[in-house]
């Protein structure tokens, strides 16, 4: 991809006004070391002693992540967090990046912030603990998000819709209620990468990995199989006949095919010989295909960008990357 072209939509994408809606989540990482471990009173069992803790932004809060390391200056947050420690970490993580929180809605009662607690012990991940599987979205908490969202749209040029978490806060009255305001402006960009509802959103443009794509033309295919590049060419034309909107599938090491304007097109994979960790490769592939249309970029184009980006972050091992404009540009030289 032209350096020049990249030039121009990193600073284009500087000051575009872009939001993102979602599950925002907490990655929490424990690390151990029992040599300080000691016998509990009560149960007699051995303690776990915690040597070392990190935090990260999971679920939308990577995409944000991704966005503003990219050099995005002008992100606004629309979500919920609990009032438990974890939603106090995650604001705080949101802040240290400068981005407009007044969309992150706090509901006391019946929500706990989705966090991801993962212990190690000398390397080895071992089970990890879940919160906020059990959330139950107020009427209060639901029509506050959305009355936010709504006074921000008229200015917003694109949107994306980073859906994680089943239920939660993609109930079917807040899908509904935000179907009304995508189709009221319409005029605005509205992406959508979601694990369970993307069928839910026709009036936007769709980004998936192939292994959801499958399902939802109903080829079934169990996770892990490889998605054949033939299925994968398929699969687009069914969902873009279906939808009739932009459609992105991301397929691992075959690279993406999208379909835009009745024309397939397909983006080969980065060849990487060294190590790599695929974790957060889907979040940095959707910011640099965003920040590629928001700057009038076309789907190719965007997807090539949101390509290079995922060729960067899958080289980071052991965290979930992001991509800075400088690792962008190194990477198509």
């Amino acid at each position: 991809m032209n350096k020049q072209i990249i030039e121009k939509i990193l600073f284009n994408a500087k000051t575009a006004k872009i939001a993102v809606v979602g599950d925002f989540c907490l990655d929490v990482y424990w690390f151990l070391n029992e040599i300080a471990s000691e016998k509990s009173l009560e149960t007699d069992l051995p303690t776990w002693p915690i040597a070392e803790q990190e935090y990260s932004l999971g679920g939308a809060g990577n995409v944000v992540n991704n966005l503003h390391a990219l050099g995005c200056e002008n992100i606004h947050v629309f979500g919920v967090v609990g009032t438990d420690p974890w939603g106090q970490i995650l604001m705080q993580n949101l802040y240290k990046l400068n981005v407009n929180c007044e969309g992150i809605i706090t509901q006391e009662k019946h929500w706990a912030t989705p966090a991801y607690v993962k212990p190690y012990k000398k390397q080895n991940e071992l089970n990890r603990i879940d919160f906020g599987n059990f959330n139950k979205l107020d009427s209060y908490t639901l029509n506050s998000l959305l009355s936010c969202l709504e006074k921000e749209l008229p200015e917003l040029e694109i949107v994306i819709i980073s859906q994680q978490i089943e239920g939660s806060l993609f109930v079917n009255e807040f899908i509904e209620k935000l179907l009304i305001l995508m189709d009221k402006f319409c005029d605005t960009l509205f992406i959508v990468d979601s694990r369970h509802n993307s069928e839910d959103f026709p009036g936007a443009i769709l980004k998936l990995n192939d292994f959801i794509a499958e399902r939802m033309v109903e080829n079934i295919t169990h996770k892990g199989d490889a998605v054949t590049r033939e299925n994968a060419i398929k699969t687009v034309k069914t969902l873009y006949k279906k939808f009739k909107k932009t459609i992105f599938i991301t397929c691992g090491l075959n690279g993406c095919i999208l379909m835009d304007e009745g024309i397939i097109k397909e983006i080969p994979s980065i060849n990487i010989t060294r190590k790599i960790d695929t974790v957060g490769a889907g979040d940095s592939m959707l910011a640099g295909i965003c920040i590629g249309l928001v700057s009038g970029q076309d789907a190719y184009n965007s997807a090539c960008l949101g390509t290079l980006a995922a060729a960067v972050t899958i080289q980071k091992l052991y965290q979930t990357g992001t991509v800075s404009p400088e690792e962008l540009l190194k990477m198509a030289s």
